[in-house]
């Protein structure tokens, strides 16, 4: 199976802006700014912004909720909401 379908098996839509993992973790973007990322380890704001020309979604792994965590943990909770994200069909790049 490809990554694509591999991410689509994955991943559950739960609302406009939301998608839940079969990995125990879900995503909301919020579109005026921030993506909420919830797991058994509690939720976690992810530092983001709207850009048009083209229509992408900023997401900063330097985003204060990521700080506090270790290194390792911080990358796996900001790969997962961008794989999120993409799954709900927005274009996202890593700031």
């Amino acid at each position: 199976m490809n990554k694509e379908g591999q991410t689509k098996a994955e991943f559950q839509k739960v609302g406009s802006n939301s998608a839940k993992s079969d990995k125990g973790f879900t995503v909301t973007w919020w579109p005026a700014g921030g993506v909420d990322y919830l797991d058994a380890g509690g939720t976690v704001r992810v530092d983001s912004e709207l850009l048009v020309k083209p229509l992408r979604i900023l997401v900063y792994p330097r985003s204060g909720g990521l700080k506090t965590m270790t290194h390792s943990r911080a990358e796996e909770v900001f790969v997962n909401v961008m794989r999120a994200l993409e799954y709900l069909g927005h274009q996202v790049e890593r700031w």
